[in-house]
C-alpha cells in the first residue's frame, strides 16, 4: 500500500472526525425535536422515546459485528457503507409519515452509525503514523464534543424555523459529500489476515453475532426498564438472567471458535483490559452527569431551560478547545500517566461538587464545569490512543468495535445507576421513577438525591483512577504492549 501524504492524512482524520460529529449531532438534534414529533404524530412521550432507544439499541448491539467485518472485508468498505446507510436512513426518517415508519428508519440510521463508529478509531490507528495518532484522536474527540455541544441548539433552530423533518434531511447532502471524500482519500488497503484466516479457519462467526446481539439487547432492555416495571419484577429479572446466560454462552463459544467475533486474547494484555474498564467507568460518570445536571440547574438553581443549556456550554467549549492539545500531548507523554492525572483531578472535582452543590449562586457550578472539562480532556484522547495501540494490526476493527461497545454500555449503565441512587435518596426505595418525577421536586427534597448521586459519580472516577494507575504501573514494570 502506498503511504498517503500529509494532506491525505489530514483528510483521513477529517473524514473520520466528521463521522463522529455527525453521529453525536444527530442524537442530540433528535432529542430536542421529540416534543414536536410527539405533537406531529399525536403519540405519547413513551412512544416517542422509542425513537431514541431503537437508535441506541442497534448501535450498541452491532458494533462488535461491524468491527469484525472491518477486519475481514476492509475498514474503508465498512466505513463508506456506513455513511451511505446513514444517509439513506436519514432520508427515510425525514420522509416518515407515522411513528412506526420513523422508528424503523431510525433503526436503519442506527446501523449506519454503528458501522461508522465501529471502524473509525481503527482507520486512524491503521493508516496514520504512530506519532500522529494521539493528535488524530484529539481531533476526533473534539468533533464528537462539538456534535454534543451544538446538537440541541442546531436541532432547535431547524425545528423552530423549518420542521423536525429537516433535522434528518440536512444529513443527506453532507452525507453525500462525506462519501465522496472518504472514497477518494481513505486508502483501499487489503484486510490484515490473522492466523485464523491464514490457516483456513476464516468461517464467519454467525452464532457469535446472534448471541452478542441477543445478550446485549436483553441487558440494555433490562437496564432501561428497571424503573418502569420495578427492579425485582419478573420482566426485569428475567431479562437480566437471560442476558447473563446468553453472554456467558457467548464467551464460551468465542473461546472455541477459530475466527471469533470477539478475540478474547485482547484481554490477556492487562493494560488493554485496565484501559477498557476505566473507559466504562468514566462514561458512567459522563452519562449520569449529562442526565442529572440540567435538572440540578433547574430545580436547585431556578434556571430555565435556555439558561441551563447555555451554562452547560461552558464544559463543551473548554473541551472542544483543549482536545487537540491533549491528543498531541498523548503522542509525547505516556498516555496511562495522563489518564492517571486526569482521574485524580476528576475524583477531587466531583467530590468537591457533591459537598458544595447546596451553596447559593452559580459560582460553584461554573467552577465544577471548568474543572471537570480540564480533567476529562486529559483522559479521552490519551486513553483512545493507548487502547488502539495495544491491538494487533489484524484486530484493529474488533478493538474499535469493542471500545465503542464499552462506551455505549457505560452510558446506559451510568444513567441507570445515577437514576437509582438519586431516586433512593430523594424518595426512598419505593419512590417514583426519576424521569417522571424530577421536574416536580423541590430544592429541599432533591438536595439529598443530588448529593448521593454525585458521590456515586465520584466513586466511578475513583475506580477509574485505580485502573488507570494499574495500567501505568504495568507499563513501568515492562508489561506487554500487545
Amino acid at each position: 500500500m502506498t503511504q498517503p501524504g500529509r494532506y491525505a492524512y489530514l483528510l483521513i482524520v477529517i473524514s473520520v472526525a466528521f463521522s463522529s460529529f455527525l453521529v453525536r449531532l444527530n442524537n442530540y438534534m433528535v432529542n430536542i425535536s421529540l416534543p414536536t414529533i410527539t405533537r406531529s404524530f399525536g403519540v405519547t412521550s413513551s412512544d416517542a422515546s422509542r425513537i431514541i432507544s431503537s437508535y441506541l439499541l442497534i448501535i450498541t448491539t452491532t458494533l462488535l459485528l461491524f468491527g469484525k467485518l472491518g477486519d475481514r472485508i476492509g475498514l474503508k468498505r465498512v466505513f463508506i457503507s456506513g455513511y451511505i446507510i446513514f444517509t439513506v436512513g436519514s432520508l427515510m426518517c425525514g420522509l416518515s409519515h407515522n411513528i412506526d415508519m420513523l422508528i424503523g428508519s431510525r433503526f436503519i440510521q442506527g446501523i449506519g452509525s454503528a458501522m461508522l463508529l465501529a471502524v473509525s478509531f481503527a482507520i486512524i490507528s491503521h493508516f496514520l503514523p504512530e506519532g500522529n495518532t494521539g493528535w488524530a484522536f484529539g481531533i476526533t474527540s473534539t468533533a464528537s464534543a462539538l456534535g454534543v455541544a451544538t446538537g440541541a441548539p442546531v436541532g432547535g433552530i431547524i425545528t423552530g424555523y423549518l420542521s423536525w423533518n429537516w433535522s434528518f434531511f440536512i444529513n443527506v447532502p453532507v452525507g453525500i459529500v462525506a462519501v465522496i471524500v472518504a472514497t477518494r482519500y481513505i486508502p483501499a488497503a487489503k484486510p490484515d489476515r490473522g492466523p485464523a484466516q491464514e490457516t483456513g479457519g476464516g468461517r464467519f462467526d454467525f452464532l457469535g453475532t446472534v448471541l452478542s446481539f441477543a445478550g446485549l439487547g436483553l441487558l440494555i432492555y433490562s437496564l432501561n426498564n428497571g424503573n418502569k416495571y420495578g427492579w425485582l419484577s419478573p420482566v426485569v429479572i428475567g431479562a437480566l438472567a437471560g442476558a447473563v446466560v446468553i453472554i456467558g454462552f457467548f464467551i464460551f463459544w468465542e473461546k472455541r471458535h477459530k475466527n471469533p467475533l470477539l478475540h478474547l486474547e485482547l484481554f490477556l494484555n492487562p493494560r488493554y483490559t485496565f484501559a477498557l474498564v476505566a473507559t466504562f467507568l468514566v462514561y458512567m460518570l459522563i452519562s449520569g452527569n449529562a442526565f442529572l445536571m440540567p435538572f440540578y440547574l433547574e430545580v436547585m438553581k431556578g434556571l430555565n431551560a435556555q439558561a441551563a443549556g447555555l451554562m452547560l456550554l461552558i464544559y463543551s467549549i473548554i473541551y472542544v478547545i483543549l482536545s487537540p492539545v491533549a491528543g498531541r500531548l498523548s503522542d509525547r507523554v505516556d498516555p496511562s500517566l495522563l489518564c492517571t492525572i486526569s482521574m485524580t483531578s476528576a475524583t477531587a472535582c466531583v467530590l468537591f461538587f457533591s459537598f458544595t452543590l447546596h451553596w447559593t449562586g452559580l459560582t460553584v457550578v461554573v467552577v465544577y464545569l471548568i474543572w471537570l472539562a480540564l480533567s476529562l480532556v486529559l483522559f479521552f484522547s490519551p486513553n483512545n490512543n493507548q487502547i488502539m495501540s495495544y491491538a494487533p494490526p489484524d484486530k484493529k476493527g474488533v478493538s474499535s468495535g469493542l471500545f465503542n461497545t464499552t462506551t455505549n454500555l457505560g452510558m446506559v449503565v451510568g444513567v441507570t445507576v445515577i437514576e437509582v441512587v438519586f431516586a433512593a435518596s430523594a424518595y426512598g426505595p419505593g419512590g417514583p421513577p426519576v424521569k417522571t418525577a424530577l421536574k416536580g421536586l423541590t430544592a429541599e427534597t432533591a438536595l439529598s438525591g443530588f448529593q448521593h448521586a454525585y458521590l456515586a459519580g465520584a466513586l466511578c472516577c475513583m475506580l477509574a483512577l485505580v485502573f488507570s494507575f494499574l495500567g501505568k504501573k504495568r507499563a513501568r514494570t515492562g508489561g506487554p504492549r500487545s
